[in-house]
């Protein structure tokens, strides 16, 4: 069952997560849904020790170090609460979606799949949705959240030209600055040859 499967059967209970009660345990990948992070960068978290609090049950015999790992919904609220931005430069930061770099794109992301047509289409990325439409596409059951980079998403079939043209734009963006900041070092390293004949 995915990640999304389990979710519209929890919704059913209890209205999506705004109505759980704090004390409902959710997966890892519940709870990086939840947060609007990739399962992976929910592990560095726990590695790192700056993520939400987590339950891992370990048996007293056993040596393995990948033990399942479980979240208290209070627990992941209260540490969403504390990443509260104020302007929207810093809001992009901590949602995963600043671009300075190549491999920034290659960096999984959410996006919602129509899986009704042969070919599976892209509706949005997941974090771009207002509240309404991301629990409007939860409930239809043709749809998904399949966790992509954007280089990979810009070469899918898109619902909608406008919603592939803001990161098309963005992916341009960012290769334009790259460009740019490449030949300006090397003008740097031509200029310091001249000045040294």
């Amino acid at each position: 069952m995915n990640v999304v499967e389990t979710l519209r059967e929890l919704s059913e209970v209890w209205k999506i997560f705004g109505d759980m009660p704090d004390e409902t345990t959710l997966s890892v990948d519940l709870a990086a849904l939840y947060l609007g992070i990739s399962v992976k960068t929910l592990a560095r978290y726990r590695q790192n020790g700056g993520g939400p609090q987590y339950i891992q049950y370990q048996t007293e015999d056993s040596k393995a170090r990948n033990q399942r790992v479980n979240y208290l919904l209070k627990d992941l609220r209260s540490w969403r609460n504390i990443h509260k931005v104020n302007n929207t430069m810093h809001a992009a930061q901590v949602r995963g979606l600043t671009f300075s770099s190549l491999s920034d794109f290659c960096e999984p992301q959410p996006f919602w799949y129509d899986n009704s047509l042969p070919a599976r289409t892209i509706i949005s990325h997941a974090l771009t949705l207002t509240d309404k439409e991301f629990k409007e596409l939860l409930l239809k059951p043709y749809t998904d959240v399949v966790w992509i980079s954007i280089e990979k998403a810009l070469f899918q079939t898109w619902e909608n030209k406008d919603e592939r043209t803001i990161w098309h734009k963005v992916f341009i963006s960012v290769l334009n600055s790259i460009v740019c900041a490449s030949d300006a070092e090397q003008e740097r390293y031509t200029l310091n040859d001249a000045l040294k004949s």
